[in-house]
């Protein structure tokens, strides 16, 4: 069986007050699995690239051995264009489409809401993310700008948006287990003033604000922001970073402009 998820931007982080709002974007992750008698094989390929790192197969698997009893085994392939470390949801996108496939081969009756969950979940349980990420499992599975509380696993709202994105990825990775005792909490009051503009429908001002609270917070170069903006782009950045994405009218020229900084892709929302 398969499933799939893609990559997220991030318009307000959930770091800071448990509340967050992210965007789907093309860039995907597919998983194929079978299940078997027992025992846990297979192969992660990101980007071409092999990764042995399987903490997160391991906690889908005990999650839905003890959803359902069974004692199961499963033989899986993951392939996916979305890089680890860079802040653009490759674990929630990973636990989305490993759960989905995992549960069509259970035979499992599930609603989407408890699929995301039961992946945010094992996501947590892998140690793979801070607050569980409901708001980037939502956007990577069903798309859109999705409005969260990932402190109750709720979904606030969700709309369609529509355009394309110039997503920079620089060459140095951040992995979110490496933040752990860091005291986002000082962030609260600016980041609550930037989930309430995303909730009155001004996410570009909110996903800016953002952006460049926990850049300067992360100690993140802010040189593609003043590019961006300059360029009367609306930038942001992705997750805990170092990726900064920008909405634009004029995206090859941005990317143009970026090259710089990194590796530069031109990606459709969803």
């Amino acid at each position: 069986m398969k499933g799939s998820a893609s990559a997220a931007v991030t318009v307000v982080n959930a770091f800071a007050t448990g509340k967050g709002v992210a965007i789907g974007i093309d860039m995907w992750t597919s998983a194929r699995v079978k299940v078997t008698s027992g025992g846990i094989e297979g192969k992660i390929l990101v980007r071409g690239k092999e990764v042995k790192d399987y903490r997160l197969v391991r906690a889908v698997v005990g999650l839905l051995r003890e959803l359902t009893g069974g004692d199961f085994g499963i033989r899986f392939e993951i392939t996916s264009e979305i890089p680890v470390g860079k802040g653009l949801k490759s674990s929630s996108a990973a636990a989305n489409a490993l759960t989905e496939a995992l549960v069509k081969a259970l035979k499992l009756d599930l609603e989407p809401l408890q699929v995301v969950r039961l992946g945010v979940e094992a996501a947590k349980r892998a140690g793979v993310t801070l607050t569980g990420a409901f708001d980037d499992a939502c956007a990577s599975y069903f798309g859109g700008l999705c409005i969260t509380d990932n402190t109750k696993n709720e979904l606030l709202g969700r709309r369609e948006v529509e355009g394309e994105t110039v997503v920079l990825m620089p060459g140095e990775s951040l992995m979110t287990e490496s933040l752990r005792g860091l005291d986002f909490s000082v962030l609260r009051p600016y980041v609550e003033e930037a989930f309430r503009l995303a909730l009155a429908g001004e996410w570009r001002k909110a996903a800016v604000i953002n952006g460049l609270i926990y850049g300067t917070f992360l100690g993140h170069d802010t040189k593609p922001f003043r590019v961006a903006m300059s360029m009367g782009a609306v930038p942001g950045l992705s997750g805990k970073g170092p990726a900064v994405f920008a909405i634009t009218d004029e995206p090859e020229r941005l990317a143009e402009a970026w090259e710089p900084f990194g590796e530069v892709e031109i990606r459709k929302l969803r």
